[in-house]
């Protein structure tokens, strides 16, 4: 079996409204999902948060500590171990390299796009802090 760690970061605005990506890759292409990626060699997983951040929506500043770490499964024989991160908007932000768009998107809104199946894991463990 393979474990990738991986990183999430969930940007919230007021009236919790959630920043989320457009995927542009092979994986979940087309879905919506928290910004993030796989944690390179030699990278720690605030690193790799934060060179996410910068790669697909611009500039945001990330909290040190991840809010939890959890396991999921990404495909058969392949899990990632994700560390998800709070954020905020810290400067201009716009779609980057892994993501065809950005928007902000309510929970109700969400309710009715297709949504990456982690983010919704995500979202839910986070759920009663949002509502």
């Amino acid at each position: 079996m393979i474990l990738h760690n991986t990183t999430a970061i969930i940007i919230v605005k007021k009236g919790y409204s959630f920043l989320l990506i457009k995927r542009a890759d092979k994986l979940e292409k087309g879905y919506w999902a928290v910004p993030g990626g796989h944690v390179d060699k030699g990278e720690t997983p605030y690193q790799c948060a934060q060179r996410e951040a910068r790669e697909e929506v611009g500039s945001v500043e990330i909290n040190k500590k991840p809010v939890y770490v959890f396991v999921h499964d990404a495909d058969i024989g392949h899990r990632h171990k994700a560390h998800v991160f709070m954020g905020k908007v810290s400067g201009r932000i716009r779609a980057g390299s892994d993501a065809k768009a950005i928007g902000w998107f309510t929970l109700k809104q969400m309710r009715n796009m297709n949504i990456a199946n982690y983010t919704k894991q995500i979202i839910n463990k986070l759920y009663s802090r949002f509502v």
